[in-house]
């Protein structure tokens, strides 16, 4: 399979983090992204979202729990390992990836890459959903080499039977392929089909859709999007 996606492979490479700006992706153009605005868009946004685990491996010699809600005293002590999932197949995330890059080069970006950012942002994803996973931590220790090799050793065989998206009213679509974490810095790729009987999976009547995959025994992956919110230029992006 070639989704559009493939065409930058290896050229965006960084750290993410996450933020708590305001959103400002319908209030000025993505070249105007500040850093917040970028992070909010990839990690807290109606297309990117954050899945996290605690992991106190390291302070008590035990896995991670789930869905973590620390007060102040057990956020010194407590790690937390951050799964990224985001519709890379919506244009938002892909002017954020590329703004990051945009910043990283102080916006001098050479003739050829920035035609590669351009071709990648108005990539066209007219049969496949692709859902983005990337996982980071405060500390590289833990569980996040644990996790980092799930997302990198998978297989679509694997994954297929549990890996899904599912609307509120229960209809669901499985994975039908899937490209491990590499060095693209683009995450784990999660491929699903864009049309059921010839219809698109998701409207904007669709309501809520979540993505879910069990990637291990500890780390299944639970994130829910609201369609309403996810108009963006007037358009619903997925």
């Amino acid at each position: 399979m070639n989704f559009p996606v493939r065409m930058i492979s290896g050229a965006v490479c960084f750290l993410l983090v996450s933020s708590i700006a305001s959103a400002q992706w319908n209030k000025r153009p993505y070249t105007e992204w500040s850093p917040k605005d970028t992070q909010k868009v990839l990690n807290d946004s109606p297309w990117g979202q954050t899945h996290a685990f605690t992991d106190m491996s390291n302070r008590f010699n035990t896995g991670p729990g789930r869905n973590p809600t620390p007060n102040q005293t057990e956020e010194a002590s407590t790690n937390y390992l951050n799964f990224r999932i985001r519709f890379l197949s919506a244009k938002p995330i892909r002017q954020a990836l590329s703004r990051i890059m945009e910043e990283q080069s102080n916006n001098e970006l050479d003739a050829q890459t920035a035609a590669r950012l351009k071709g990648f942002i108005d990539s066209e994803f007219a049969e496949h959903i692709v859902i983005s996973v990337m996982v980071d931590s405060r500390d590289s220790r833990g569980q996040l080499p644990v996790a980092r090799a799930l997302l990198r050793n998978q297989t679509a065989g694997e994954l297929k039977n549990n890996s899904y998206l599912v609307t509120k009213g229960g209809q669901r679509v499985f994975l039908i392929e899937y490209y491990p974490l590499s060095a693209d810095g683009l995450g784990a790729k999660f491929v699903f089909p864009r049309l059921v009987d010839g219809k698109p999976f998701i409207t904007e009547d669709t309501g809520e859709v979540m993505f879910v995959s069990e990637l291990s025994s500890q780390y299944t992956l639970r994130m829910r999007f609201k369609t309403k919110d996810m108009i963006y230029d007037g358009k619903l992006e997925y």
